[in-house]
């Protein structure tokens, strides 16, 4: 297990993951970064990229795996420019 810090707008907490998933997080936001647009993220499957609903609404998020997700903020539409959340196990 390796100590993860994740800082979001809120505050800077420390988790402990598995070491694939903070590599497959490590990928995953590396497409966020490469993609021109928040259209191109929506078009690779592996992603599920999808807007969220509920108590998240007005969230985005993709998939890191069958459990865990990044959830984020969309600043423009035009160009990738989030605000990471939190990286959420979602079971």
């Amino acid at each position: 297990m390796e100590l993860f810090e994740l800082e979001t707008r809120l505050s800077v907490s420390k988790y402990k993951f598995a070491n694939h998933i903070i590599e497959k997080y490590k990928l995953r936001i590396g497409q966020l970064i490469d993609a021109p647009d928040l259209k191109t993220i929506g078009q690779i499957r592996s992603l599920n990229y999808e807007k969220l609903k509920g108590n998240r609404k007005g969230q985005s998020s993709i998939r890191i795996n069958d459990q865990f997700r990044v959830c984020f903020i969309e600043l423009t539409e035009n160009e990738i420019a989030v605000e990471i959340i939190e990286l959420t196990d979602y079971h």
